[in-house]
């Protein structure tokens, strides 16, 4: 299907549902859901005796006494039934204060069930332990031991390192992350400023539709999760169709809130979440975050169509992959953007020795190399405005529409260096001119009056693919008795294009740089 739309458009499309409150997926407390997934059980502990706190439901009867009342508050030694005890204390005793900490293999006293102990702090400050079932059952890894994986990971970083564009380096991670979990799809995923997100590679075995370069709504992934994917960068879904486990009590007995599950392996997901898996024909899923700084660049995201256990070996593997990609992928764009700076910062120069030669008329200076100041921020047009004038250069809109841009922005107390593919979006008479001046960057150059240097980009028209309707993140369930329907994702992930009209090019940091560098 295509549809067409200009930004602003299509920016009302996405946020006009009517009675639909999107709000409420980006205000549901996903670090505290209040239960966990079932492959295995999760305790909290405070103090210097470990007391428990919490304990998720299946864990009493388990690897705790059967009685919830008889288990919490008794210290952990006195409560825990596996083995070898000693060893898990002493781990949660010198446990760090952030961080995932691997305490290896245990086993329950009673059933003999095998698990994987790994622990950290959450961030209300108490120790968690989760043991998470060691049985296989739901993975078929050529490799689930460190000693089987280093190789695996080696030649991996070899393939890394030895791929030269971004582009060739994510296909890389993705061939090589599959290779590892045996995924049937994973793809690497970018946000764009807008934080929606578009797959620059995919490697797949066929069992699911391709999504490369594709298109997906920043609603999809909303702030708070995004956040909680800056601070825990690996999550598993085992099975999209598991029943939650409730951790007990649901708050803490002295301070009343409920436990933070922010840092945990087995912290249970939104059921809206899950129900956009199920929709895309996925039942397991894992996901490795990649951070530029501290800024979310991307996921490594894993889809397979059947539940899927990941072992925790195998897991720390990805996770290395995804830190090396994260490495890469801000070296190889460090390096462009000290590329463009450097050859911009010429530019300047030419533009300040016109501007030194026009003795103080700073208008004429600029507009003496009409070419380079256009060059510097690779714009089709340039207007100079000051209290004496308006200097036109190539394709801009009429000087009456530049001064009412620049009126428009003084009345709004702009002082910094503003940079805009969308202009209709934040000055809608705009879309008068969008022909001309879908983009601007405008640097103001007084603080007395509208004064301001502009570069201009005109309207490129574009067809962009998404994941499905992107007018239609989510649909209104039918109400029922209970009260107005819920809200619940999109059923259809189906490429539908899209005429975008009224955008430019994005402009690049660099030349944004330059632009402020100029007019100080």
């Amino acid at each position: 299907m295509i549809a067409d739309s200009s930004a602003a458009a299509r920016a009302g499309s996405l946020t006009g549902l009517g009675d639909l409150d999107l709000g409420a997926c980006g205000r549901e407390p996903i670090h505290s859901p209040g239960s966990i997934q079932p492959h295995g059980h999760l305790l909290a502990l405070e103090g210097d005796d470990l007391a428990l706190v919490h304990a998720s439901a299946a864990a009493f009867g388990a690897v705790l006494p059967d009685d919830p009342e008889a288990a919490l508050g008794a210290p952990l030694e006195r409560a825990l039934c596996v083995e070898p005890l000693g060893k898990l204390c002493e781990g949660l005793r010198r446990l760090p204060e952030q961080g995932l900490l691997q305490l290896g293999p245990c086993q329950s006293r009673a059933g003999g069930d095998a698990f994987q102990a790994l622990a950290h702090r959450s961030p209300d400050g108490l120790a968690v332990l989760e043991l998470e079932a060691a049985t296989p059952g739901l993975a078929d890894h050529a490799a689930s031991t460190l000693e089987e994986l280093y190789p695996l990971v080696r030649d991996a970083f070899d393939r890394l390192g030895a791929a030269t564009g971004v582009g060739e380096i994510t296909a890389v991670a993705a061939r090589e992350v599959r290779r590892l979990t045996g995924f049937d799809r994973v793809l690497v995923y970018r946000f764009e400023e807008s934080w929606d997100g578009v797959v620059v590679a995919e490697d797949r075995n066929g069992r699911l539709p391709s999504y490369l370069d594709l298109r997906f709504p920043a609603s999809d992934i909303p702030f708070q999760a995004r956040r909680l994917y800056t601070t825990n960068r690996l999550r598993l879904i085992v099975d999209a169709g598991y029943a939650a486990v409730p951790i007990l009590p649901d708050r803490h007995p002295r301070t009343g809130r409920p436990l933070d599950l922010s840092f945990s392996a087995l912290r249970s997901v939104s059921p809206v979440h899950l129900e956009y898996m199920r929709n895309m024909g996925t039942a397991a899923s894992m996901s490795v975050s990649l951070l530029r700084g501290d800024r979310l660049w991307g996921l490594i995201s894993c889809h397979h169509a059947e539940p899927r256990r990941v072992a925790l070996a195998v897991r720390a593997g990805c996770d290395l992959i995804g830190q090396m990609l994260a490495v890469r992928i801000t070296a190889k764009e460090e390096a462009a953007h000290a590329e463009e700076r450097a050859r911009l910062k010429g530019i300047e120069g030419r533009l300040l020795a016109h501007m030194a030669a026009a003795r103080g008329r700073f208008a004429e200076g600029l507009t003496a190399a009409p070419a380079e100041l256009c060059a510097l921020t690779d714009a089709a047009g340039a207007a100079v405005l000051t209290q004496d004038g308006c200097a036109l250069v190539g394709r801009t809109p009429r000087e009456a529409d530049v001064r009412r841009l620049a009126e428009w922005l003084w009345a709004r107390g702009v002082e910094e260096t503003v940079a805009t593919h969308a202009l209709a979006d934040m000055f809608p008479d705009a879309s008068e001119f969008s022909d001309v001046a879908s983009g601007v960057l405008a640097a103001p150059v007084s603080r007395l009056y509208p004064s301001f240097v502009f570069w201009f980009r005109p309207e490129i028209v574009r067809t962009v693919r998404w994941g499905g309707d992107p007018r239609k993140p989510v649909v209104a369930a039918s109400s029922g008795a209970s009260g107005p329907g819920r809200l619940s994702p999109r059923r259809s992930f189906d490429a539908w294009k899209e005429t975008v009209r009224g955008t430019a090019s994005p402009w690049s940091p660099a030349q944004v740089e330059a632009a402020r560098d100029l007019r100080s």
